[in-house]
C-alpha cells in the first residue's frame, strides 16, 4: 500500500509539473511579439522621441510593454504622457526585418491623399512609404492597418505592382500594432524611398512610375470625391 501510494504521487507531481510547463509554454506563445528589432529602450525611444526629453522611466515602460506586446498598455501610456503626437513607435511596427528587397512580381496597397492641390482632373500626384503587401491575392483589411483616420477620410485606394528587380532601395517589414482602436496586427512594408534632388523631397509613387520602377493602378475612391480617377493606371 505505501508503494502504491508512493506512485501515485509520484506520478500527481509529475502531472502538475507538465501542466505548469504547458501554461509557462502558452504564455510565451500568447506574446506576439518573437522578434526584438530594438535591443534596448533607447532604440527604440529614437522612433518616437527624437528631442531626447522623455524621461528613462518612461523609456523603460515603453520598451517593457512593446516587448510584451501589451499594445492598449502603451497606447495608455503614449497618450498620458503626450507622446509622438499619439502614434505607435517603431513606425507602429513589431516583428521588423529591416532591410528586405523588392523583387519584380510583388503587389502591395495603400490608402491616401493625393500630395499639393487635386482638382479631379488629371492624374493625381501620389506619395509615401507604408505599404500592405498583397500576398497571393489576399488583402488586409482596412482595421488590420491601424490607420488613424476612418476609410472614408481616404480620397484613394491604390495598389502598387513592382515591376523592376532593380530598386535602388530596399524595404521594412513589420507586423501592425493595433492602435487607435483598431484591430492592427496586419503586414506593413516600409519602403526606404530616397530623395527626389529635383524636389528635395521623398519620390513620389508617380515618380517612381516614370522611373520604371512601379505600375500604381488607382483601385477605389473611398471618400467618394473622386470616382473618376478610379481605373486610373500611373506607369
Amino acid at each position: 500500500m505505501k508503494h502504491l501510494f508512493k506512485y501515485f504521487f509520484v506520478l500527481t507531481i509529475a502531472t502538475f509539473s507538465i501542466a505548469c510547463s504547458s501554461d509557462r509554454d502558452e504564455e510565451v506563445d500568447n506574446n506576439p511579439v518573437k522578434i526584438v528589432f530594438y535591443k534596448n529602450a533607447d532604440e527604440l525611444a529614437i522612433t518616437y522621441d527624437t528631442a531626447g526629453t522623455v524621461s528613462a522611466t518612461i523609456r523603460n515602460q515603453a520598451y517593457d510593454l512593446y516587448k510584451q506586446g501589451k499594445w492598449s498598455e502603451l497606447e495608455a501610456l503614449f497618450k498620458a504622457n503626450n507622446l509622438n503626437g499619439g502614434w505607435p513607435p517603431a513606425n507602429g511596427g513589431y516583428n521588423i526585418v529591416d532591410d528586405v528587397p523588392f523583387v519584380a512580381g510583388q503587389k502591395f496597397d495603400r490608402y491616401s491623399v493625393a500630395i499639393g492641390s487635386y482638382d479631379g482632373t488629371g492624374v493625381p500626384t501620389l506619395g509615401g512609404s507604408f505599404t500592405s503587401p498583397i500576398i497571393n491575392g489576399y488583402v488586409y483589411t482596412f482595421t488590420q492597418r491601424a490607420l488613424n483616420q476612418p476609410e472614408n477620410k481616404y480620397d484613394f485606394y491604390y495598389e502598387i505592382d513592382v515591376v523592376n528587380n532593380a530598386l535602388p532601395f530596399k524595404s521594412q517589414t513589420a507586423d501592425i500594432i493595433p492602435w487607435f482602436n483598431m484591430e492592427g496586427k496586419g503586414k506593413q512594408t516600409m519602403w526606404k524611398i530616397p530623395i527626389d534632388i529635383a524636389t528635395g523631397y521623398q519620390k513620389t509613387w508617380n515618380k517612381l512610375a516614370e522611373e520604371g520602377y512601379v505600375k500604381i493602378t488607382i483601385k477605389k475612391s473611398p471618400s467618394g470625391k473622386y470616382p473618376n480617377s478610379v481605373g486610373t493606371v500611373i506607369q
